[in-house]
């Protein structure tokens, strides 16, 4: 706790959650937010949306032969996703979980690549196209569908503990799930909140561990990407992001991209489309909507790794 002045004070509050870790900052006269109210929220969306629990609600649609009765959580997600799958020609798709299985991401990691015909075979049931909803029961029209919203889930927790912590009337807070971070109003200082971000010099060396900074208020910034994240098959890296229309990891020379957004489920599911779209195209639906900051970090290639953001992402770097 940082004393501000005899009316208010910094709280933090920490834990584990989604194999991650989550903090939480707000300002406030006393402490009005408890670790159980936390972890009670973080408890009901890995009933809904853990592939971890054999009785979540993602994982009963997954062993499913037509769907499920799906709770709020889910139902939110999964039309969230719909949403930015349409607007990313399915650069963004939810329904990749088989081939990323194939390709040993969430599962063990493979001995060898995927041949083509097992991609191919696989490729048949894979696609937003394949899920809908009617009413509230979330369907499918391939028994072999199954669904994986890692890729947004995080930003989904951020937004929902900032709607928590927004309706016990506080202003000024930090959210921040596995480096998904929703920043609103202001900090102790009374300035933006700073946040730092993964620049290029992070993947110039591994002892030098360099962030950009940026200054944010009430929007979200999320991260897609990262040199850890990448598997060795073979002589070659692969990217953890498969591009759902080749059932291959990315191979675009996007190292990581961080988003700007309105709110993290947003920015989250975005970061995830422009990995796989790649450098132009990203930029170029990144600057048809409205406020949307884009950062890239991306190889060239000779090898070097260079950086680059739009206009709107500009606005928020602080100069170092």
């Amino acid at each position: 706790m940082i004393s501000l002045n005899p009316d208010k004070a910094v709280y933090t509050l920490t834990g584990q959650t989604q194999g991650t870790t989550y903090t939480i900052k707000y300002i406030h006269a006393s402490a009005i937010i408890d670790s159980i109210s936390i972890q009670q929220i973080l408890s009901d969306i890995d009933h809904s949306l853990s592939l971890y629990q054999p009785t979540s609600f993602i994982s009963q649609f997954n062993k499913s032969s037509r769907g499920v009765k799906a709770d709020v959580h889910l139902s939110n997600v999964v039309r969230n996703s719909l949403l930015v799958s349409n607007a990313t020609n399915g650069c963004f798709d939810i329904t990749v979980k088989p081939i990323s299985m194939l390709w040993g991401f969430n599962a063990a990691s493979p001995k060898s690549i995927p041949t083509l015909a097992l991609l191919q075979k696989t490729s048949k049931f894979v696609g937003y196209h394949h899920v809908s909803f009617n009413r509230d029961s979330l369907i499918k029209d391939n028994p072999n569908t199954q669904i994986d919203c890692d890729g947004i889930a995080q930003g989904y927790t951020v937004d929902q503990l900032a709607w928590f912590v927004r309706n016990k009337g506080i202003s000024d807070f930090m959210v921040e799930v596995g480096g998904e971070v929703y920043a609103s109003g202001k900090n102790s200082a009374g300035s933006d909140w700073i946040i730092g971000i993964e620049g290029v010099e992070v993947y110039k060396g591994d002892n030098h561990f360099i962030t950009k900074k940026i200054s944010l208020s009430n929007k979200a910034v999320t991260t897609s990407g990262s040199m850890k994240k990448y598997r060795k098959l073979g002589n070659k890296y692969w990217s953890h992001i498969v591009d759902p229309s080749t059932a291959m990891p990315v191979d675009n020379g996007i190292v990581s991209v961080t988003v700007i957004g309105p709110d993290a489920i947003t920015a989250d599911a975005y970061d995830n489309a422009f990995m796989v779209m790649g450098i132009n195209k990203a930029f170029a639906l990144a600057d048809s909507i409205k406020n949307m900051g884009l950062y890239l970090v991306y190889a060239n290639k000779d090898g070097r790794i260079s950086d680059t953001s739009n206009a709107c992402f500009k606005q928020f770097l602080i100069n170092q």
